[in-house]
């Protein structure tokens, strides 16, 4: 008879694998064998922290990627953004194969915490699942990098222009947000090739691979005349990334017209409006200069850094699932219906419970951050002689690591050693999820069962 996996030590061995990964990453970048002979040492907290970036694919860094690390340490960056990119659905998997290699079965209330934070589990083995996300992660990447090549080959030699494609691709489907060149893509800020395969990436890598294999499975009966319809699951992140992407292009676009930040010729001026709308939701290229944005625009970024990518993908964030199970509350509380409805379903009400533990998550870290940022950056100091608007600066640093985005106003390589290691804290809860590292951390408590007598409290 199969015995069932204790929840608590799964999720907290999954935590821990993640933290051993990070630490081992950590260790290889502080090597000297990992920077340029002419670099500064690196110390050991910018290692943890470069290390922790790349593991929980934010891409924010305190040292320059292409003229610090040799081209050992660029590797080991590289190796570290797929290890985390392909996350915790892939590294459950390889869990859930091993227990059950051992006469275990798995938890249904661990399969439930794993769904909390991580999207839910394909009823396929394990081996199946795992085969199915390789295999799409490595075509994936190679066609992107492929498309890169052709590129940067134009203006690089044939080896640096591979290299060059492999990592640009590969960090962009893990939305990584790592790049080679010191400014980014800005560089290629109005090459729709470039624009187009990163993005193109971002999104495939951010939307997951369940929708992707569905999108699949949708198309292959359509092709046969089949009768088919995309999951309830499916159509939401499709129609939400939409608009989000939509609508941030034009938000964007409508607060920069007349900024600084953007090329004025219309058709560049709308590929870095589009640019940014995606790449802000987790993957942290830029092909703009972040700190010259306007703070309207600011806020707007910081708004999609903390709604993300999807569940069971490479991206971060609260989830598109999440904001529209959101909105489909609002909606059904303000018809008054009886149940949470939406696109003509009705969802558990255990599900809404889900998406409003989420939001409380984020929003009690992004809360606790930027305190913590506020407190370890400006201390004691009178707020009217504090140069610029270090609180804006701080909130979107604090969105930016939790969603592992890796976006900066510039402000990452200039924080103490206290504020690198709140990022570092962020980072790491953004990419396991708030409400996975509390309970590998607290554990769950015995189910009470019994009730408190009920009383009515006035609200509003």
């Amino acid at each position: 008879m199969s015995k069932p996996v204790n929840e608590l030590s799964l999720s907290r061995l999954l935590v821990v694998s993640f933290l051993a990964t990070i630490l081992a990453g950590a260790i290889l970048l502080w090597l000297p064998i990992s920077r340029v002979p002419q670099e500064q040492p690196i110390s050991w907290v910018d290692a943890l922290f470069t290390s922790t970036s790349a593991v929980c694919v934010t891409g924010l860094g305190v040292r320059d990627t292409g003229t610090t690390f040799s081209g050992f340490g660029q590797a080991v960056i590289l190796a570290l953004i797929q290890v985390g990119g392909l996350g915790f659905l892939t590294l459950s998997t390889l869990f859930i194969g091993w227990f059950q290699s051992r006469g275990t079965s798995m938890n249904p209330r661990h399969r439930q915490l794993l769904e909390i934070s991580h999207g839910s589990v394909e009823a396929v083995t394990p081996r199946q699942l795992l085969a199915a996300i390789l295999l799409f992660t490595f075509v994936t990447e190679t066609v992107g990098a492929l498309l890169l090549f052709w590129r940067f080959s134009a203006s690089h030699p044939a080896s640096e222009a591979v290299w060059l494609a492999v990592f640009h691709a590969i960090s962009a489907f893990c939305n990584a947000g790592f790049g080679l060149f010191s400014d980014s893509l800005m560089g290629y800020r109005g090459d729709a090739l470039v624009n187009g395969t990163i993005m193109g990436l971002i999104v495939l890598g951010g939307i997951g691979f369940l929708v992707v294999a569905d999108l699949l499975r949708w198309a292959r009966c359509v092709w046969r005349g089949q009768k088919e319809t995309l999951s309830l699951h499916s159509r939401l992140v499709l129609r939400v990334t939409f608009w989000l992407i939509v609508v941030g292009t034009a938000s964007i676009a409508l607060l920069e017209w007349h900024g600084e930040a953007m090329l004025k010729e219309p058709a560049s001026f709308l590929l870095e409006s589009l640019f940014l709308s995606v790449t802000s939701r987790t993957a942290g290229f830029n092909t703009v200069d972040t700190g010259l944005l306007t703070s309207p625009t600011l806020f707007v970024v910081i708004l999609l850094m903390a709604i993300g990518g999807s569940p069971g993908s490479t991206a971060g964030g609260m989830k598109t699932t999440t904001l529209a199970l959101c909105l489909a509350l609002l909606r059904s509380k303000a018809r008054n219906r009886p149940r949470v409805e939406c696109l003509e379903r009705s969802l558990p009400a255990e599900t809404v419970d889900k998406a409003m533990l989420v939001v409380t998550g984020y929003v009690l870290s992004i809360t606790l951050g930027i305190l913590l940022l506020q407190i370890t950056e400006t201390g004691a100091k009178p707020f009217n002689t504090l140069p610029g608007n270090p609180f804006l600066a701080h909130l979107f640093e604090t969105v930016s690591a939790l969603g592992t985005v890796g976006l900066s106003t510039g402000i990452t390589s200039a924080l103490s050693l206290e504020g690198k290691l709140v990022i570092i804290t962020l980072m790491f809860i953004g990419r396991v999820g708030p409400l996975l590292a509390a309970t590998a951390l607290i554990g769950h408590k015995k189910t009470i069962r019994y009730a408190y007598a009920e009383e009515n409290v006035n609200i509003g």
